[in-house]
């Protein structure tokens, strides 16, 4: 079962997300708090999922996503705001976050949110996506992922993945090409970033190019 933390201080979205994940068969709300200091305060099980929302009392949690990363080693963080800005975005993946969602989605989309990144993938808001696509499609046109395997200490198939992904293929697309399940793809993604000691497809492209 997912152990998921929630930041949140808009007190009526905490009593909805406590609610609704009460008997959920794969996720549990392990700690909740209305501010990242108080979430440091609590004491229990590690999140694996962090619900983070960025607009919080005393610190903004975008500030606060590396060092968060730091205190809890392999938590995956989906940001859960109101701002939609592309600053605000590229930002908080740059520092880490896996996923963006933008308040106003579903349940059952935060839900699935939360099981897809847990597992390796991320997912965002469509117009979050737009903006990605936005701000990322004239340079990832000009990319030619060829990154070797000795430039980056990865075996042969976790290098093919890294192909792939730099070339803009989806999860579901190179899980296509390769001949395997989406798992398979995530559990390389996952090795590759431990590899690397990275955390998004961000920071991945970057590497590349510096290796480059």
């Amino acid at each position: 079962m997912i152990a998921l933390g929630v930041i949140e201080d808009n007190e009526v979205i905490s009593r909805t997300l406590r609610d609704f994940f009460r008997e959920d068969p794969e996720i549990r709300i392990t700690s909740m708090a209305s501010h990242v200091d108080e979430f440091y305060q609590q004491e229990g099980e590690q999140p694996q999922v962090l619900l983070l929302d960025l607009m919080l009392p005393y610190r903004n949690g975008m500030d606060c996503i590396t060092e968060i990363c730091s205190r809890y080693p392999g938590v995956s963080i989906i940001i859960h705001s109101v701002a939609d800005d592309q600053e605000s975005i590229f930002k908080c993946l740059c520092h880490g976050a896996q996923s963006y969602l933008t308040k106003g989605e579903t349940l059952d989309r935060i839900r699935e949110t939360i099981l897809l990144t847990h597992g390796g993938g991320s997912l965002m808001s469509v117009e979050i996506a737009r903006k990605v696509v936005d701000f990322f499609g004239t340079r990832a046109a000009s990319v030619t992922a060829q990154v070797q395997p000795e430039d980056m200490g990865l075996n042969p198939r976790e290098q093919w993945v890294v192909n792939l992904i730099l070339d803009g293929l989806s999860y579901k697309m190179v899980a296509s090409e390769m001949g395997v399940s989406i798992n398979t793809v995530r559990k390389h993604i996952k090795s590759v970033y431990r590899k690397l000691n990275i955390n998004t497809s961000m920071e991945l492209a970057r590497l590349y190019h510096r290796q480059r």
